[in-house]
C-alpha cells in the first residue's frame, strides 16, 4: 500500500482556483488499497475521504500512515459492523467453554455490555469510551437492561448500586473478548478495551474452622432439617475439600468405602440456557480424594441400600440436593446456630478448612493440590503457603547430621576418598 496524502480540491497544481472552488469539502485524503478481486487476484483501488478542515484531514492521513507502516490497516468500512452483531457472532463461536460459562457470557452481554455499546459500530468505540464505562460500572451509574419479572421483557435502566470489582472484571472481560474477535476478523486494527484499568480486587480472607467448630456446624445443619444427610455433607466439605457442586453430584458408585476413596467425576453446573445440569469438574480434571475413617462410617450409613447411580447426598424429597437452595435454607441458618455467621462462612470456604486440616496432619503441597482440584501447585501455594510450618531449623539440623555422618566415613590418614560412598542428595550421584 502507498502512503496516504492530502489533496486541496479547491486549488489546482498551478495554485489557481479549480472548478470545485468553494463547493463541498476542500480537503481530501487519498490512498491506495489492495483488495481481493476476481479469482482472489489482488486489485489496487484508490480510496478517498473528504474533510472541511485541513487539520482533520492531516490527522486522518497520519492515522492511516501509522496503520499502513505497522501492518494494522483495515478498510474504513470494516469498522462499520455493529457491536451487537459482532457480539452475537463471537458468542456463537465459543464452543470451548462450559455451558455455565456461556450462560454467564450471555447474561453479562445482555445486562451490562449491550446497553452501553450495542448501538455503536466496533470502529466507533474508543479507549476513552471503555474507560468511562468501566468507571460508571464501578460507580453504579452505567446503563443496564433488566428482565421485568412481571412481563418477562427486558427493560433498560441504570445500575442501582456499584458493581463489585470482581463483577466489573467479568463484564469488562466479555466486552474486551468481543473486540478482540473484531480485531482477529479484520474489523478494527486494535482492541480499545485492552489494558484498561479496572478497580483493584481485594481477596477475601480464608476462613479456617477448627475441629470443634466444624463439628458444631455439622450438628447445627442436622438440627435445621433433622436429617443426618446435612450433617455428613458439612463434614464431607470440611474434610475432603470438594466444591459444593462436586459433593452434591457425587453418586454411590463414586465412593469406594473399602479403599477409603471418593472419585470426583462431575459437578452441578448450568447449561447455556441457565438450567441446572451435570458437567465436568472445574478445570475438567477428575480426581481421587481420601476419606477419613469416621467419614467412611458416615457414608456407609448414608448409602446403605441405595442404587449405584443414586446420589450420595439426597434431598428429603429425593434426587440431588440443590446447592443454591441448600446454602440458603440449611447452611446459612446452621452457621447462625453454631455462632459462626460473623466469620463470613460459605460452603465453598469449607475448602480452606479441609486444606488447613490436611496440612496440619502433614500433607504436602501435591496432596493438597489433588484434594482441592487446583490446576497447578502454584495456586495451592499462593493460597496456603503460610499454613505449612517453618521447617528451616529442621532442614539445617538434618544437613548438619548428614555432614557429620559422611565425614565420619573419611579414613583417619591423609587420604581423602574421591567421593562419598552415598550421594549427598538421595537418589543421584555427584556427577548427575
Amino acid at each position: 500500500m502507498s502512503r496516504a496524502f492530502i489533496l486541496d480540491r479547491w486549488v489546482k497544481k498551478d495554485r489557481t482556483p479549480s472548478a470545485r472552488h468553494g463547493v463541498g469539502s476542500r480537503w481530501q485524503v487519498q490512498w491506495d488499497e489492495t483488495a481481493p478481486g476476481p479469482g482472489n487476484t489482488p486489485v489496487k483501488r484508490r480510496r478517498k475521504k473528504d474533510f472541511a478542515r485541513k487539520v482533520d484531514a492531516q490527522t486522518y492521513a497520519d492515522e492511516l500512515n501509522n496503520a499502513i507502516r505497522s501492518g494494522t490497516y483495515r478498510p474504513p468500512e470494516a469498522g462499520n459492523t455493529p457491536f451487537r452483531d459482532a457480539a452475537e457472532r463471537w458468542i456463537s463461536t465459543r464452543m470451548d467453554v462450559k455451558g455455565s460459562t456461556l450462560h454467564r457470557y450471555r447474561r453479562e452481554l445482555d445486562t451490562y455490555v449491550l446497553p452501553q455499546f450495542g448501538h455503536l459500530t466496533v470502529g466507533h468505540i474508543s479507549r476513552a469510551d471503555v474507560e468511562g464505562w468501566v468507571s460508571a460500572l464501578a460507580k453504579g451509574t452505567a446503563p443496564v437492561a433488566y428482565i421485568n419479572r412481571d412481563t418477562g421483557e427486558r427493560v433498560r435502566g441504570t445500575l442501582k448500586q456499584p458493581l463489585a470489582p470482581t463483577m466489573v472484571k467479568h463484564v469488562h472481560t466479555v466486552a474486551s473478548a468481543v473486540l478482540t474477535w473484531a480485531v482477529d476478523n479484520n474489523m478494527i486494527p486494535s482492541n480499545p478495551a485492552a489494558r484498561v484499568k479496572r478497580p483493584r480486587i481485594t481477596a477475601a480472607d480464608p476462613v479456617y474452622l477448627d475441629h470443634r467448630e466444624l463439628d458444631a456446624l455439622a450438628r447445627a445443619a442436622e438440627g435445621v432439617t433433622g436429617s443426618a444427610t446435612d450433617r455428613v455433607l458439612v463434614l464431607f466439605l470440611g474434610y475432603v475439600g470438594a466444591r459444593i457442586g462436586e459433593a452434591t453430584a457425587l453418586r454411590v458408585s463414586d465412593v469406594d468405602l473399602t479403599a477409603r476413596r471418593a472419585f470426583i467425576r462431575a459437578t452441578w453446573t448450568r447449561d447455556p440456557y441457565g438450567k441446572r445440569a451435570l458437567g465436568a469438574p472445574k478445570t475438567h480434571e477428575r480426581r481421587t480424594v481420601p476419606l477419613t475413617g469416621f467419614l467412611v462410617d458416615e457414608l456407609r450409613a448414608l448409602t446403605a441400600g441405595q442404587a449405584a447411580d443414586g446420589f450420595v447426598f439426597r434431598a428429603q424429597r429425593g434426587g440431588a440436593i440443590d446447592d443454591h437452595n441448600w446454602r440458603i435454607r440449611v447452611f446459612g441458618p446452621a452457621a447462625a446456630d453454631a455462632g459462626l455467621v460473623h466469620r463470613g462462612l460459605t460452603p465453598h470456604k469449607l475448602r480452606h478448612t479441609a486444606a488447613s486440616a490436611a496440612i496440619a496432619a502433614g500433607a504436602d503441597v501435591m496432596v493438597v493440590k489433588q484434594m482441592l482440584g487446583h490446576a497447578d501447585a502454584k495456586q495451592t501455594l499462593n493460597t496456603y503457603s503460610h499454613l505449612w510450618p517453618d521447617r528451616l531449623d529442621e532442614v539445617a539440623d538434618a544437613m548438619e547430621q548428614a555432614r557429620t555422618r559422611h565425614l565420619q566415613l573419611v579414613p583417619s590418614g591423609d587420604e581423602v576418598p574421591q567421593k562419598c560412598p552415598t550421594p549427598i542428595l538421595g537418589g543421584e550421584s555427584e556427577t548427575a
